[in-house]
């Protein structure tokens, strides 16, 4: 089925343009979260949205790329969740150093997983996706993190903050997809994630 694709960057989208691409991703994180991200189907997406099938299309290229886009909408709703929660902590609580931050974050994220496990497994799904538009989201979500965890880290060199941010990351990573095929518990997870960031940001 041919579609009259166009990928207009959100930045130069209309309001009403944005607004039906709101829809459209909020759609799929509520379906996600209620039954998973397998058995979707760009069809269930447009009934539940209210958005035609065909502008649909003209979004996404494919139900991938919406999954994508729904993916980096929920983790950045819950990078900013978090951030603003260790933030209103920080007068009360100071975390002293760059370790005890990182670790608080990447900890809550992990929670956050828990309590929504379905966006667990599609993180790990859209991992091994060839789909070019994906790739494009997975970046800006990488470029997203990389800021997260610069400024989680500020006051470390670079020569030890870029080592660290790409072994948390990679632990991080390895930890969702052995914890959502059943090889390890979350606790395995949360226990490799923070042996490797002391590890790493030991003395920051």
């Amino acid at each position: 089925m041919s579609h009259d694709f166009f990928r207009a960057p959100v930045t130069t989208m209309t309001p009403n343009q944005l607004a039906r691409r709101k829809k459209l991703t909020e759609a799929v994180i509520d379906i996600v979260s209620e039954t998973g991200p397998e058995n979707l189907q760009m069809r269930e997406v447009a009934e539940r949205s209210g958005v035609a099938l065909g502008t649909a299309y003209r979004y996404f290229s494919s139900k991938e790329h919406l999954l994508a886009a729904a993916w980096a909408d929920w983790h950045g709703r819950l990078t900013d969740r978090v951030m603003a929660e260790m933030s209103a902590r920080s007068g009360k609580k100071p975390e002293d150093t760059a370790c005890e931050r990182v670790l608080a974050f990447v900890e809550r994220e992990m929670r956050a997983f828990q309590r929504n496990p379905n966006f667990a497994r599609l993180a790990v799904n859209l991992e091994a996706s060839s789909d070019p538009y994906v790739s494009e989201t997975l970046e800006e979500i990488a470029a997203a993190n990389h800021q997260t965890m610069r400024a989680l880290m500020s006051g470390v060199p670079e020569h030890v903050a870029r080592p660290a941010h790409v072994a948390i990351a990679s632990t991080l990573g390895m930890g969702l997809i052995s914890w959502t095929t059943g090889r390890s518990t979350l606790a395995d997870t949360l226990r490799d994630i923070a042996d490797v960031t002391r590890h790493v940001l030991q003395n920051h």
